[in-house]
């Protein structure tokens, strides 16, 4: 088409596509503070020319081709894997910190000075045995000391329990989201099979992606049609035609092992997101929970062999009553001593204690440099005739051997707040990358309206001037 309705319809074209791009930009500035959303442009090009016989081709125009997402997808994927290794180590730091709270060490409070103070209990009681409080020192201070191991192995218990429901707590979500995208993976195959370029369901769809990956770290592949397939592990999850969901494994389950749902035997085995960093964090507490009843074990046993006389029937300070191996939690000075603390041992003789003997006190009292293996495999050699426990190859003192529990909490606590720092860091160092690419820049799109307002009225003004001629080639002229 020329003449004046070709220019007029070059006029309209160049209005309406300034109108599609103005309208994308107050989209974009509408959504200049939406997480996950992607800017958006409008591609322009021209249209197909009229050839004019004799003259040769005459432009017709503008047209839109498309509104594109402004993205880059290699960032986008790094963003998110990085994201899901961020997530493991913040969940597994949160988890540790607790469990570096509950040793509370060191303190006042805590179970170290109270292994200090029931020590210093039975050096002075082996110093004075013939002043009557000095048992009942000894009896008190050590009931101060299981009261303190019995808290702390129930509050290990709970912690055990809370992690245990945080990856419970992740696995559901996931599932949740993982229902979500099959949804959405749908409605995006639809819009690109009609010939629509769906971009804010894209934005949708990497968004839950992203918050996926952050609760259980997955690798993502799309298809033609943009349908995302997710895999854990190489266990397809979502795929364009299915969808299997996850489960944390039936009781017992002390490692927190996620499964296929209805499948137990498949075990789905997690590289990062919060779920992987609870289930170190598990493995860490367990750990734990067992260097605990070990150590717990192990004094309790020393004790009562040198109070006792080597004699497993005879009278023991401290009773281990816990089958399960639950030491810390069960462990009790015997309520008979409780009762009547005149009948702590404190000479070397058991059957008829000779007045001012602390012999057997003070070898008590020695323990605390005795070197133990803290283990409740471990068969202690016990001399009646010096009170002493013999000392253990590759042992350690009392003290020394709960410190060992103590440091390695917080070399690992401090090894997993390095990684989440530097971690930290390189995630916002990708976030202002894909900033930098698809986020909304107000004084851009500001630019580009002025521009395209101008472009507006410029058309505008052409349309008016193309009526203008029109009215008087028609009603001026005859034509």
């Amino acid at each position: 088409m020329s003449g004046l309705f070709g220019s007029l319809n070059s006029a309209t074209s160049g209005m309406t596509s300034a109108q599609t791009v103005l309208q994308t930009i107050s989209h974009n500035v509408a959504n200049a503070n939406t997480d996950g959303y992607s800017k958006q442009r409008v591609t322009l090009e021209t249209n197909n020319p009229f050839n004019k016989s004799g003259v040769g081709q005459l432009g017709t125009g503008v047209r839109v081709s498309g509104v594109i997402r402004v993205v880059d997808d290699a960032v986008v994927e790094q963003l998110r894997d990085e994201n899901s290794t961020l997530a493991k180590f913040e969940s597994k730091s949160d988890a540790l910190q607790q469990l570096e709270a509950i040793f509370n060490e060191p303190s006042k409070t805590g179970l170290s000075n109270n292994l200090s103070e029931v020590f210093a209990s039975w050096t002075y009681l082996g110093s004075n045995p013939e002043i009557a409080t000095a048992k009942t020192m000894v009896v008190q201070n050590s009931e101060t000391m299981t009261d303190t191991m019995n808290h702390m192995a129930t509050q290990l218990e709970k912690l055990q329990g809370n992690t245990l429901k945080g990856i419970e707590q992740d696995v559901k979500d996931f599932n949740t989201k993982l229902e979500q995208l099959h949804s959405l993976n749908k409605q995006v195959s639809y819009s690109i099979s009609s010939g629509q370029t769906p971009n804010d369901l894209l934005d949708k769809q990497d968004a839950l992606l992203s918050e996926m990956s952050e609760l259980a770290g997955v690798e993502v592949k799309f298809d033609e049609m943009r349908q995302a397939t997710v895999s854990i592990g190489g266990q397809e999850l979502l795929t364009p035609t299915g969808m299997q969901k996850l489960a944390v494994a039936g009781q017992p389950n002390p490692e927190g092992k996620i499964v296929l749902a209805g499948d137990n035997s498949k075990e789905i085995v997690l590289t990062s997101g919060s779920a992987k960093g609870s289930q170190e964090a598990l493995a860490e507490i367990n750990k734990q929970v067992a260097n605990l009843n070990d150590f717990a074990y192990t004094f309790a046993s020393a004790v009562n062999m040198i109070h006792s006389g080597g004699d497993t029937d005879g009278k023991q300070f401290f009773n281990l009553n816990d089958v399960d191996g639950n030491y810390a939690k069960s462990i009790s000075v015997n309520a008979e001593l409780v009762k009547d603390p005149e009948k702590v041992n404190s000479g070397k003789s058991l059957t008829d204690p000779a007045a001012g003997d602390g012999s057997r006190a003070q070898a008590i009292a020695d323990l605390q440099n005795t070197k133990l293996v803290y283990s409740s495999n471990e068969t202690l050699k016990y001399d009646e005739t010096t009170m002493t426990i013999k000392d253990q190859a590759n042992g350690t003192s009392v003290s020394n051997g709960y410190n060992d529990i103590v440091t390695e909490i917080g070399i690992t606590k401090q090894q997993s707040d390095n990684m989440f720092s530097s971690q930290e860091d390189l995630v916002q160092l990708l976030d202002q990358r894909r900033q930098s690419i698809s986020g909304v820049s107000i004084n851009e799109e500001v630019a580009s309206m002025i521009q395209h307002q101008s472009a507006f009225q410029a058309n505008s003004r052409m349309i008016s001037t193309i009526s203008e001629m029109l009215d008087t080639l028609i009603n001026r002229t005859g034509v």
